[in-house]
C-alpha cells in the first residue's frame, strides 16, 4: 500500500507541473490506504506541498513585475482565506466530509472541464481593476483552498484575468505565490491539529517532489493537454465511483 501511495503522490506532483489535478490522484489513494476522509485531505496537502511553493520559485520573475503592496494585500486575504477553510476543515466529522466528497469531486472535476474556457471568458472580460472583487474573491476562494482545494488554480486564475489588467503569465506567477501561502497555512494548521499521517505524509512528500521534478522536464516533451484530458477522464471516473458508492 505504501508503494501505491507513493505512486500515487509521485504521479500527482508530476500531473501538477503538467497540467493540475494532482489531488485526484492523491486523495483517493490515501481513501484507499484506509485513512480517514479528514486526514486524508490533510494529507494530500502535505504530499502535494513542495510542488506550490516549487511553482512560486519558477515565477518569481513575473511576480517581481506586480507591486509588492498588491502582492500583499492578496497575500494576506490568501492567507485569511485559508485560515478559515483550513479551521473549517478542522471542525467537520469524518462522517460529515465524507457525505461531501462526492460533491468536491464534482465541482473540482468540473471546474477543471471548464478551465480553458473559464480563463478565455474572464481575459475577455479583463481591462480594469476591482480591489474588492479581486480582494473578496481571492478569500472565498482560498477558504475553499484551506477546506479541499481542488481546482482552486483554475478559479484563482479566472479571477485575475476578470477583475485586473494583468495578462495570463503574471495572473499565474500571483497565482502561485497566493497558492503557496494557502496550502503553507492549511497544511500548518493541520499539522498542529494532528489531522497529518507523517508515517504516509513524509514519503509522499518526497514522492511529490521527485514526481513534480520529473514532470517539469516532461512539459517541453509531453502534450499537457493530452495529460489534461486523461486526467479528467480520470477524475470524473472517479467521482461518479464516489457517488455510487455513497449511493450503495
Amino acid at each position: 500500500m505504501l508503494l501505491i501511495l507513493l505512486l500515487a503522490s509521485a504521479l500527482g506532483g508530476a500531473a501538477n507541473a503538467l497540467a493540475g489535478g494532482g489531488t485526484f490522484l492523491v486523495f483517493p489513494a490515501l481513501l484507499l490506504a484506509a485513512v480517514a476522509p479528514v486526514k486524508a485531505n490533510a494529507t494530500a496537502s502535505l504530499a502535494l506541498l513542495p510542488g506550490a511553493l516549487a511553482s512560486a520559485w519558477v515565477y518569481r520573475e513575473a511576480v517581481r513585475t506586480i507591486p509588492w503592496r498588491f502582492v500583499a494585500i492578496m497575500s494576506g486575504a490568501s492567507l485569511a482565506g485559508s485560515l478559515v477553510g483550513s479551521t473549517l476543515l478542522m471542525h467537520t466529522s469524518n462522517n460529515t466530509f465524507s457525505r461531501l466528497v462526492p460533491w468536491l469531486l464534482l465541482m473540482a472535476a468540473a471546474v477543471f472541464t471548464a478551465a480553458p474556457q473559464l480563463r478565455k471568458a474572464a481575459a475577455r472580460l479583463g481591462g480594469h481593476q476591482s480591489m474588492v472583487l479581486l480582494v473578496g474573491g481571492q478569500f472565498f476562494v482560498a477558504g475553499y483552498g484551506g477546506y479541499f482545494g481542488a481546482g482552486m488554480g483554475v478559479l484563482m486564475m479566472a479571477l485575475y484575468l476578470a477583475a485586473s489588467e494583468m495578462d495570463v503569465h503574471t495572473a499565474a506567477g500571483l497565482r502561485t505565490i497566493c497558492a503557496a501561502f494557502i496550502n503553507v497555512l492549511a497544511v500548518g494548521i493541520f499539522s498542529m491539529q494532528g489531522a497529518v499521517d507523517f508515517k504516509v505524509g513524509v514519503p509522499m512528500l518526497v514522492s511529490g517532489i521527485v514526481g513534480g521534478y520529473l514532470g517539469a522536464l516532461a512539459v517541453k516533451k509531453l502534450n499537457a493537454e493530452g495529460v489534461r484530458r486523461g486526467i479528467l477522464i480520470y477524475a470524473w471516473g472517479l467521482t461518479a465511483w464516489f457517488f455510487v458508492k455513497m449511493a450503495i
